[in-house]
């Protein structure tokens, strides 16, 4: 978007520019502005139809406008706030998939005694024509990575919501998990999908029944097998589900949080590097998490406690390395002293 605003201002001469957005309440806000004073211009809104930008976005029509000063349209705030002395204005609306979502506005040509003319007024119209396809491309992308976070809490939820002992519990993990992420150098993109498997670590929970889930105390073997299952009801739930770039690491997350180094774990008995890694990171995760949290039948443990089992776990239940990874993360974090 810069780089459409900036080679728009380029070519046509332009002093100054800016990409006005339409916000979900109609109101127009700028994206972006280069030019003298174009740092004032944050905060600043336009309501509906305000302005010659304004009109522009209402109408879905371009406007030249030589001199500002003689057309009633023309908003003045904005002269009136930075003394920025306005002259003339070229305005383009950016139209994408039939609606009009902002609008692409060029100030006073730099040369002397220039105005903008038709043939700046057609750059501007393929330049807004860019600028309109990255930007709702980008408005789609982000509201669809906003529903697919918002369904995931709503399932996290709905999965805590059924044990009132471990509320929170998925965040917990998820928050722990990143902790460790970080401190293995992960990526944006490496934390996101990271993020994402530890809230859903426990989604197979949701086919446990109640007796079960819900037991105040310790598990006999019968019930314990029975919650042994949740991995592989997990992995169930999320086989189907695509793309699978996206649902991998949330899969691999369910099924293998609960296996063990030394292949003790379950369900499948992997061993060290066998267990993807996200299972390894998340295994801990839950693990601290359980410890630490009270339960009907025990306090939970102080958070030094809770540490030395995960080092005196490592190597036999716990990845080495992602175990001490996290233990420096939790005593990077904890006050000095504690």
């Amino acid at each position: 978007m810069q780089l459409v605003l900036e080679k728009a201002m380029e070519v046509a001469a332009a002093e100054a520019g800016t990409l006005w957005l339409v916000e979900e309440d109609g109101y127009l806000a700028p994206l972006m502005a280069r030019g003298p004073r174009a740092d004032s211009l944050k905060g600043l809104r336009l309501a509906p139809g305000e302005g010659l930008a304004g009109q522009v976005v209402e109408r879905n029509e371009p406007r030249l406008v030589e001199d500002v000063t003689k057309d009633p349209a023309w908003a003045g705030r904005f002269d009136q706030t930075t003394s920025f002395v306005t002259r003339s204005i070229l305005c383009v609306p950016l139209r994408a998939r039939a609606k009009v979502i902002g609008c692409l506005q060029l100030i006073n040509k730099l040369s002397d005694n220039s105005l903008f003319g038709q043939d700046d007024l057609e750059l501007a119209l393929a330049f807004a024509g860019h600028a309109a396809i990255a930007l709702e491309n980008g408005r789609l992308y982000s509201q669809l990575h906003t529903l697919l976070h918002s369904l995931i809490g709503a399932l996290t939820s709905s999965l805590d919501a059924r044990d009132p002992y471990t509320h929170g519990h998925s965040e917990r993990v998820a928050r722990y998990s990143l902790m460790i992420g970080r401190e293995l150098g992960f990526t944006a993109e490496e934390m996101a999908n990271l993020e994402r498997a530890a809230l859903l670590h426990d989604i197979g929970k949701i086919g446990i029944r109640d007796h079960v889930l819900l037991q105040e105390g310790p598990l006999d073997k019968e019930k314990y097998e029975i919650m042994k299952t949740h991995p592989q009801i997990g992995a169930r739930i999320l086989e189907d589900v695509t793309p699978r770039s996206l649902v991998r690491g949330i899969y691999e997350g369910a099924l293998y949080h609960q296996e063990k180094c030394d292949g003790t774990g379950y369900p499948q008995g992997l061993k060290d590097g066998e267990i993807p890694l996200v299972g390894r990171i998340i295994s801990v995760a839950d693990t601290f998490d359980a410890i630490t949290t009270d339960r009907p039948y025990r306090k939970g443990a102080p958070v030094p406690e809770a540490l030395a089992e995960i080092r005196r776990c490592a190597g036999t239940q716990f990845d080495p390395q992602v175990a001490a990874a996290f233990c420096r993360a939790m005593e990077n974090s904890l006050p000095s002293g504690t």
